[in-house]
């Protein structure tokens, strides 16, 4: 029997289409498994089977294929044919490029060196005519001025001095060009009548200046920069504006010995007229220049235009000053101590009644009021005040008109690169005008302006009238004394006229100047007002009007006579309840009040309505200067609020919470919170006021003559203060009411309270949030389970909710 193993196996089925291991795996099995011969018989029979059909599988594969590779390697000796004759004919063709390469490399020499000869023949040819074109340009020029055609000959110039220096200068030029007529080199001859007619231009120039021909003085304006004298002609163009400049000037500075030195604004119209003339001229002319010189020339001439207005311009601000006797009215406002204003700081006046006044006046209006006479002229000074500022506007207008059209007259950026921010050029900062505004007339002005501001509030103050007592606060007519519309008016002007000036540091100057007098004079003054005006006490009043607490809730129940014509000193009862001298003083305190609420609210809106941006083009003017509004804004209104808190703080105090705690007490007084069916119907029976009614009459006597005298946010913070004591008291006289509140009385207490901080909030939200506490209280008081506390935002601490419980007399058992 022959050795079998199973690697036999393995190797027959590798390549049928079971699985080999599957296979070797059934026959190892059989093997294995073979008890007897016939077993071992059977599987070697099953062996050779497979290897049979296996050998049959591969003859069948291997025959295939022999005959595919047949075929293919038929296919690939016919390529091999049909390459072999390809490679041939590639070898032909190689041999005849080879042949044609060298004939062709021959041709492409040949054209080569006559393509070079070609271009020098060309050149040369270029050449001849050149200096054929020169020759006639130097005899047509010559002709042309001997026949005095400067116009030809200017152009014959022109045509030859576009030829290339190096042919003029050259050898065969000056070979060629030279005749028995004219011998010079042809460099020589041009310079000599480029010369000749430079002088000629000049004299006609200047002659048609003079008879001021401007259609002659454009054609020999032009003419200059054919012959090569740009330079030339720009100065005479320059001088020939200056002098158109300077003539118009003067004739205005002389008119003023005629009379009209005496017109308001002369030297302001005079800077006006400087300053318009210039820009017209230059805005007119510089469309000529650019079209014959050149696209930045025209900066060579505003230079010069420059320097004339630096000249003009210093001689009107020069004769102002002197025709004015600007240094001695200097001199003065250095020497004025304000009396008025340091005296008052001293002193406690009472201030009197006056009639009331229709509308703001004007500056000549406040110094026209008294017949004193004065060391220093106000209105004097301020119309000198306009007058600088008129002449810096004019400045600051002229430099951003030269601003926005440097690039076009120079070729010269002076923005940034986004082009967001204009620079100033270097030829307005460095002039000797910018100088003398900034030494003399800036310095000059802002003293004035100073002064101005200062001597008008010290007037305003002096002159200050109260409204008629009958008047009520609107916000068309605020309740206000005269004083508040005078200053702000004057601030408005002098603010105007500074940021008018386009100047930075004087505006920042002044300013200051004025949030200082604000600050110090103004508000030092609201205050020392405040402090003459001061109510009395509510008990100082009592005894004077030997009235005892009760009365004076009786006398708070007597209706107001706020809108009556009450004089000073007469009897009746009026604002909060007072009458005669007690109400005028406390109704003058209330629109000293409004001094400060109404000027903070002016100042805000004038200096959000005035226009700087106009004035202020260059660099990052302009948002310094908003920052400086801004801050004069904010620090003016603070200094007002901080002065009318602590003015509704002692006027609250001195009349209206001593007041607020004698109600609180008297409308509660004798209520009887044990409450059963038969003594609630009884006493809807017979009428009887319930608190909140006695509240609502007794708070509109206190507390509605202050609507219509108070400025409404002034009113907002003293009904704040009131809101906050009355919470208070109602508080502690709930606390007060601990066992003494039924379930029906609980319910009377809530309707109650409820009712009273109805009637003080008004349906203003953060009134009604100063009475949160007590409202809490009433709440815990009138629920049934501590349940129902549940799910609340309490401000009550835990002590005070089980406190407010034990009210209710049922939760004390």
């Amino acid at each position: 029997m022959p050795d079998i193993s199973s690697s036999h196996f393995e190797f027959a089925f590798k390549t049928t289409s079971k699985s080999p291991t599957e296979s070797v795996l059934k026959l190892k099995k059989s093997l294995d498994h073979a008890d007897s011969l016939e077993d071992l018989h059977s599987a070697i029979a099953e062996v050779r089977a497979q290897r049979e059909a296996l050998t049959n599988t591969l003859d069948k594969h291997v025959s295939a294929n022999q005959l595919a590779q047949s075929q293919g390697l038929r296919h690939l000796n016919l390529l091999r044919a049909q390459l072999g004759s390809a490679l041939s004919q590639s070898h032909e063709l190689t041999s005849t490029l080879s042949s044609a390469s060298f004939v062709a490399s021959g041709l492409s020499s040949r054209v080569r060196r006559i393509d070079l000869e070609q271009s020098r023949v060309r050149e040369a040819l270029d050449y001849v005519n050149k200096v054929i074109e020169l020759k006639s340009s130097v005899q047509g020029a010559q002709a042309a001025i001997d026949t005095r055609d400067w116009d030809r000959a200017a152009w014959y110039i022109s045509k030859a001095r576009s030829l290339p220096p190096a042919l003029i200068q050259g050898k065969f030029a000056k070979a060629m060009v030279p005749t028995a007529e004219f011998p010079d080199y042809p460099e020589e001859t041009l310079k000599e009548a480029s010369k000749s007619l430079g002088a000629i231009f000049l004299r006609e120039f200047n002659k048609a200046a003079q008879e001021k021909d401007m259609e002659t003085l454009t054609r020999y304006f032009k003419l200059f920069p054919l012959i090569g004298e740009e330079k030339e002609g720009l100065e005479v163009y320059a001088k020939f504006i200056c002098g158109i400049i300077t003539a118009q000037s003067r004739t205005r500075i002389q008119s003023r010995h005629e009379g009209a030195n005496n017109i308001s604004l002369f030297y302001g119209l005079a800077m006006t007229r400087l300053f318009e003339n210039i820009a017209a001229i230059v805005n007119q002319h510089a469309p000529i220049v650019e079209r014959h010189y050149g696209k930045g020339r025209m900066a060579k001439v505003l230079d010069r235009v420059q320097d004339e207005a630096d000249s003009q311009g210093g001689l009107i601000i020069d004769t102002y000053w002197d025709e004015r006797s600007v240094a001695r009215l200097l001199t003065e406002i250095q020497a004025y101590g304000f009396p008025h204003l340091v005296s008052s700081f001293a002193l406690n006046r009472v201030s009197g009644g006056g009639p009331s006044r229709a509308g703001s006046p004007a500056l000549d209006q406040i110094t026209g009021r008294i017949s004193e006479d004065e060391v220093v002229d106000l209105k004097l000074v301020g119309e000198l005040a306009r007058e600088a500022s008129v002449m810096l506007n004019r400045w600051s207008l002229y430099r951003k008109f030269i601003g926005y059209k440097w690039y076009d007259y120079s070729n010269e950026k002076n923005t940034n690169e986004s082009g967001s921010v204009l620079y100033m050029p270097e030829l307005l900062k460095n002039s000797n005008f910018a100088k003398k505004v900034t030494t003399k007339l800036g310095p000059a002005f802002e003293t004035m302006s100073t002064f101005v501001f200062r001597r008008s509030v010290e007037k305003a103050l002096q002159l200050e009238e109260l409204p008629d007592n009958s008047a009520v606060y609107t916000t068309e007519s605020p309740l206000v004394t005269s004083v508040v519309e005078d200053v702000m008016y004057i601030m408005n002007i002098i603010l105007q006229q500074s940021l008018d000036t386009g100047d930075l540091v004087l505006i920042k100057n002044i300013l200051n100047s004025i949030r200082r007098i604000l600050e110090s004079d103004f508000v030092g003054a609201m205050q020392r007002k405040l402090r003459d005006e001061a109510p009395r006490t509510v008990s100082n009043i009592s005894n004077s009007n030997s009235a005892s607490s009760s009365g004076i809730v009786s006398r708070l129940s007597t209706p107001p006579l706020i809108g009556a014509n009450v004089k000073r000193g007469a009897g009746g009862h009026g604002l909060a309840g007072l009458s005669g001298a007690d109400e005028i003083k406390l109704r003058s305190f209330m629109i000293y009040i409004n001094n400060l609420q109404v000027a903070s609210e002016y100042s805000e809106r004038i200096i959000k309505g005035i226009d700087y941006e106009s004035s202020l083009p260059f660099d990052d003017d302009a948002t310094k200067a908003k920052e400086l509004l801004d801050s004069l804004s904010h620090s003016f209104q603070a200094r007002c609020d901080e002065l009318m808190n602590d003015s509704l703080q002692v006027a609250f105090k001195q009349v209206v919470s001593t007041r607020i705690r004698n109600l609180t007490l008297s409308i509660f007084k004798n209520v009887d919170f044990m409450v059963s069916p038969k003594s609630q119907e009884t006493a809807e029976f017979n009428g009887t006021l319930q608190p909140s009614e006695q509240f609502n009459v007794e708070w509109d006597t206190l507390m509605a003559g202050f609507t219509k005298v108070m400025a409404p946010k002034a009113y907002s913070k003293f009904i704040s203060h009131a809101a906050v004591l009355l919470s208070k008291t109602l508080e502690t006289r709930v606390w007060s009411l601990e066992g003494k509140v039924n379930e029906l009385g609980a319910i009377q207490l809530d309707r109650e309270i409820s009712r009273i901080i109805g009637k003080v909030s008004n349906g203003r939200y953060k009134l009604r949030e100063k009475f949160i506490r007590v409202a809490q209280i009433i709440m815990i008081i009138g629920l049934d389970d501590a349940e129902d506390e549940e799910g609340i935002q309490w401000v009550l601490t835990n002590e005070e909710r089980r406190r407010a419980r034990l009210i209710r007399v049922e939760r004390r058992a």
